[in-house]
């Protein structure tokens, strides 16, 4: 095989290795708060979410799950005994309106390549909805 070639999957490779670590603040519940980029297993899980999705309620959930999965804060169990909340996700769901967790739904799943568009902005989970 050609060196420049085996050189350059290389390289791809520690990019992607790289770009699986990479930590990104996000606006939640009004704070900037660092979230990570999803495994590749958890990336085919939402796929299979996003493919599985009928409506607004259950891309509004895969959003909620999304949001929770990418932030470690968010897991903390101090924050979910302060918040008062069983479900984990619940946590989510105080600190953001519906609206607020669709928008960054949707640039979770732009950021991770769930969905097409700008990394940062783009459509929403609201509109990938629409337009399946």
């Amino acid at each position: 095989m050609d060196a420049k070639l085996l050189e350059a999957l290389a390289a791809r490779a520690e990019q992607r290795a790289q770009a699986r670590t990479k930590m990104k603040p996000f606006n939640i519940g009004g704070q900037m708060i660092q979230c990570k980029k999803l495994s590749s297993a958890k990336q085919l899980e939402y796929y299979g979410a996003l493919a599985e999705a009928g409506g607004a309620a259950d891309m509004i959930g895969v959003c909620t799950s999304l949001i929770y999965d990418s932030c470690p804060t968010l897991q903390a169990p101090e924050l979910h005994k302060m918040l008062g909340v069983i479900d984990p996700y619940d946590a989510v769901r105080q600190l953001m309106s519906v609206r607020e967790i669709d928008v960054l739904g949707g640039k979770l799943m732009q950021w991770n390549g769930l969905m097409p568009g700008k990394p940062d902005g783009g459509q929403t989970a609201e509109d990938m909805a629409k337009n399946s």
